[in-house]
């Protein structure tokens, strides 16, 4: 059975149209809820797809039925999502918002893991100050290249299990440019997969003659 037949026999008995897969999709909407089980551990309720690690709810509007499915189905099926005040977007306003919350489960799951990564390089080192760390990280979103070496380093001494992808840097001043240039070759390394294009770019940079320290 192909996939089109997969969602017809899932989606058909909890619609009210019972026999037209294109016309019983309408009466469903992605709600905008949605979930992050942190492992693919999960089968598409509406195709059967395995391996699913993000469920994005949607309702149907008249049996009040919900599936949890992947997000390529919301656009491959073309369920709609609504807005604000509960209005049907169009599939272009449906793709940008299943955009939106893909990336928000993407993005929390990565700051959940560097939390993580920070609190067991406390446990490890107790004279490491985790809550300083943490503050910085809420206010700016990022560390400074002083900042990020110094925890990647501690990371990898104490043998902690983490990706450095995770770790966001910023360089939007003057100082932390600096920082950035200066770096040891040993340092740009670690630093490295942290950084985007733009960033490794301002590192290749020729280096300021300036100083800093681990803050």
């Amino acid at each position: 059975m192909n996939w089109a037949g997969r969602a017809a026999a899932n989606l058909l008995p909890l619609s009210e149209e019972g026999s037209d897969l294109a016309n019983a999709l309408r009466e469903w909407r992605y709600t905008g809820n949605f979930h992050d089980l942190e492992e693919p551990v999960e089968t598409c309720q509406l195709c059967d797809h395995p391996d699913i690690r993000y469920q994005f709810e949607i309702r149907n509007l008249k049996t009040g039925h919900e599936l949890l499915i992947g997000s390529e189905c919301i656009n491959r099926f073309g369920i709609a999502a609504t807005d604000e005040e509960g209005r049907a977007l169009d599939a272009a306003g449906t793709r940008r918002k299943v955009e939106r919350d893909r990336r928000k489960l993407i993005e929390d799951a990565r700051s959940r893991r560097v939390i993580t990564a920070l609190v067991a390089l406390a446990h490890a080192e107790t004279d490491f100050d985790i809550q300083s760390f943490i503050v910085y990280l809420r206010t700016r979103g990022a560390f400074t290249p002083s900042q990020l070496v110094l925890v990647l380093w501690r990371l990898r001494t104490r043998g902690i299990v983490h990706r450095p992808g995770d770790f966001k840097l910023t360089v939007k001043r003057n100082r932390e440019k600096a920082q950035l240039q200066n770096l040891k070759d040993w340092q740009r390394e670690l630093i490295s997969p942290a950084l985007t294009p733009a960033q490794r770019e301002i590192m290749a940079r020729k280096p300021k003659s300036t100083t800093w320290d681990w803050e």
